[in-house]
């Protein structure tokens, strides 16, 4: 038997954090021995472990400790490995994969946080700071942080107090008091402020449709909106309805379709490229409402990622995907809250961009997209099942009372 010796910090207790550390030991093959445990007695102490983790080699140990990093897990002795990318966007192949939580590497004997936060990304030392950087940026000759020791992860920690955003996380049902959850959502909003930091959408054309590009409106009117994040399909019917008063055909007064109305978001993406952009249509006068309209006059910045369905598109969306993802990337800097409404593709690719200490409430019609983004690591998002519209009227009513 091999072994190595692996602290754990933090709320470790109530939030499940050592019971799941010694489950994932046995189901690797492993043993544990607690060589020490204290436990903190107030809501504001932490708790600490020290555990000797035995294994019957040193492969069989390394994937019990890569698996336990995850939950924070830390060896107390050895700092990280690096090896040289082979050349640009070529790693080694024992290189380490990042999640999007907080992660701190081991150099020189002190822990580093890690920058630029995001999950599947490589770790590389960039002038001295361990970095996530995709895959395809990664050059020839960088060190690149190995699997095994010296990487830490820290966890998502759940919350001691019911009124707290994250005591609701990865709560995904129809029957969750939704008052509550919006509530949460706005508080969580207020708190970024405070703290400097920006409030980030992801909109789905289904707000238009549903009604609740009225309350977004006033929302960032209010300046409750500092970025979003969408694509051609929200723009564009935001921009059809500013303009023809239909949305996807049917009249926004109504509700009834119109006939030949399946030709209007064409003719509303035609009319706007002939201006030149969103901006210009806004400014010439041609757009005089909408979600699209009140971001121009706000200056509020918004990145518009293509797809291979789009019609058109406008011309501001960006077709080519790589360059919307490095957008999507830049325009997420310094963001503490991020709204997901309505759109799966996009949620779940900005989801993969975020850090998980950034507070996420994930809004749709059916329980599919909550469940895709815990799927795909975004662990610390609310599900919320119910209207987009509904969801956002209230949460005007709540940060316009509060």
């Amino acid at each position: 038997m091999v072994q190595e010796i692996v602290t754990l910090e933090g709320h470790i207790i109530d939030s499940d954090i050592l019971r799941r550390a010694f489950q994932r030991i046995v189901e690797g093959g492993g043993e544990f021995e607690v060589l020490r445990c204290t436990v903190g007695k107030t809501n504001e102490e932490t708790s600490s472990a020290e555990l000797a983790v035995r294994a019957r080699d040193p492969h069989a140990l390394d994937r019990i400790l890569e698996q336990l990093s995850y939950l924070g897990a830390s060896s107390v002795v050895k700092d990280a490995s690096f090896a040289p990318a082979e050349r640009d966007g070529i790693l080694p192949d024992e290189f380490y994969s990042t999640s999007n939580f907080d992660t701190f590497v081991r150099l020189d004997g002190k822990w580093v946080q890690v920058a630029e936060q995001k999950m599947d990304c490589a770790l590389v030392l960039r002038a001295g700071v361990p970095t996530c950087v995709k895959q395809r940026h990664v050059r020839l000759g960088e060190p690149v942080a190995l699997r095994g020791p010296g990487i830490r992860v820290k966890p998502l920690e759940r919350s001691r107090s019911k009124n707290d955003f994250g005591f609701m996380s990865n709560d995904v049902s129809m029957e969750v008091n939704k008052h509550v959850v919006v509530a949460a959502a706005a508080r969580a909003m207020r708190e970024a402020r405070a703290r400097g930091e920006r409030i980030a959408y992801v909109l789905g054309p289904a707000i238009v449709h549903s009604g609740g590009d009225v309350a977004l409106v006033k929302l960032v009117r209010a300046g409750w909106v500092d970025v979003v994040l969408s694509g051609n399909a929200f723009a564009a019917h935001d921009l059809e309805k500013s303009l023809l008063r239909t949305s996807l055909g049917v009249c926004q007064m109504s509700g009834r379709a119109v006939e030949g109305g399946s030709r209007n978001h064409l003719w509303a993406i035609n009319a706007v490229n002939r201006a030149g952009s969103i901006r210009r249509a806004v400014e010439s006068g041609i757009v005089k409402s909408g979600v699209m309209h009140e971001l121009v006059k706000k200056d509020v910045p918004f990145v518009l990622a293509g797809s291979i369905r789009d019609d058109g598109p406008l011309a501001d969306v960006i077709v080519d995907v790589l360059k919307a993802q490095e957008a999507y990337a830049a325009a997420l800097k310094n963001v503490g809250v991020c709204l997901m409404l309505a759109s799966a593709l996009h949620s779940i690719a900005v989801g993969n961009l975020l850090p998980a200490r950034v507070r996420t409430v994930a809004v749709d019609m059916t329980e599919a997209l909550p469940t895709k983004l815990g799927n795909r690591g975004t662990l610390q998002a609310i599900g919320l099942v119910t209207d987009v519209g509904y969801f956002l009227e209230r949460l005007a009513n709540e940060l316009q009372t509060s």
